[in-house]
């Protein structure tokens, strides 16, 4: 696999999501915050970790593994820059800003993610 598909960087950005607030992560977690079946969920898991995306214990917990975490930050890092845009700079209202804003952040080059990131960043709208 050359690039993660939309829907696999929308798995991998709720898992970290996930493991922010809570102590585990698994199956039933991810198919309800995504609104999908527990057999979708079992599928994408099981292409992340043929690409060393996250480890799963047997019907158990999940865990991001290094380069996990890694492409699942910036993938959440482009998601929260976009929403910032959408609504501190277009006063897009938050709902319409989180939905948008996941659907650009899979087609946005690097380029412009950077161009958002640093006009941000001047605009002290975002801070690391």
């Amino acid at each position: 696999m050359k690039y993660l598909t939309a829907s696999l960087e929308d798995y991998l950005e709720i898992i970290y999501i996930l493991s922010q607030n809570l102590d585990s992560v698994g199956v039933t977690d991810i198919a309800k915050a995504l609104s999908i079946s527990k057999p979708s969920v079992t599928r994408a898991l099981s292409m992340l970790k043929y690409e060393k995306f996250l480890n799963q214990e047997k019907y158990g917990k999940i865990f991001l593994t290094e380069k996990g975490i890694k492409t699942a930050k910036t993938i959440y890092d482009k998601h929260r820059m976009i929403s910032e845009f959408l609504t501190c700079v277009l006063k897009v209202d938050s709902q319409t800003a989180e939905i948008d804003a996941c659907r650009i952040e899979h087609t946005l080059s690097h380029k412009t993610i950077k161009s958002i990131e640093n006009f941000l960043k001047t605009k002290n709208i975002l801070i690391d």
